[in-house]
């Protein structure tokens, strides 16, 4: 009965408190996501099967796919889950701001939530450079980062200028992937102050909402 009453429980923000199964679901998820990259970081991208992250996990082959389609989609986890709050808060303010000061707001907020992830960033980046395949991989996925976002941009604009609205994602994503380049570089810097940065080089000057 106890049992019963906490899943029914609300965090203070008014979120639903995971029950027990979620929870568990969660912890699996985020074990392979650890083995996985500590694999990919010690052996490299291309050497490490997903037989040897679920044993390393101790975990069955079934929990893995039940999770991630392929071990690509492990690696580009972080991307994933940050594209998917960027739409989720771009879709927010698209309701009280227009879409194009809605899509700036919400690169700078993915700005600061990507923050923590940099360590995550670099290891990628590493592999990147020591794995042609997996360059190509990662572009293409890019690519198909930037068709989702601006699929959403133009549901949520409506009619209009088709071709200024795809331009006008593709100049705002590029803007805030040189921010993120440069982040790695610059060892020591914050992402959002370089994101505010080079939207700005664009003529938009607001800052985070």
């Amino acid at each position: 009965m106890s049992g019963s009453v906490s899943q029914q429980q609300d965090l203070s923000d008014g979120t639903p408190v995971p029950g027990l199964r979620e929870r568990k679901k969660a912890q699996v998820q985020a074990l392979l996501l650890k083995t996985a990259r500590e694999l990919f970081s010690r052996n490299g991208f291309a050497a490490v099967t997903v037989d040897q992250i679920v044993e390393t996990a101790g975990v069955s082959r079934s929990s893995f796919f039940r999770y991630f389609d392929t071990k690509d989609a492990a690696l580009f986890h972080s991307s994933r889950q940050a594209l998917d709050n960027m739409k989720a808060d771009f879709e927010a303010r698209s309701q009280t701001a227009e879409p194009r000061d809605a899509l700036h707001q919400a690169l700078l907020q993915a700005a600061k939530d990507y923050e923590p992830r940099r360590r995550d960033y670099l290891m990628l980046r590493r592999l990147m450079r020591e794995d042609r395949v997996l360059r190509a991989s990662a572009a293409e996925y890019n690519q198909s980062l930037l068709a989702e976002m601006t699929s959403t941009y133009l549901r949520t604009l409506g009619p209009g200028d088709e071709l200024a609205a795809r331009v006008e994602v593709a100049v705002m994503w590029a803007a805030a992937t040189v921010a993120l380049e440069y982040w790695v570089r610059l060892d020591g810097e914050e992402l959002l102050p370089l994101t505010v940065r080079a939207l700005a080089a664009l003529g938009s000057t607001d800052s985070p909402g």
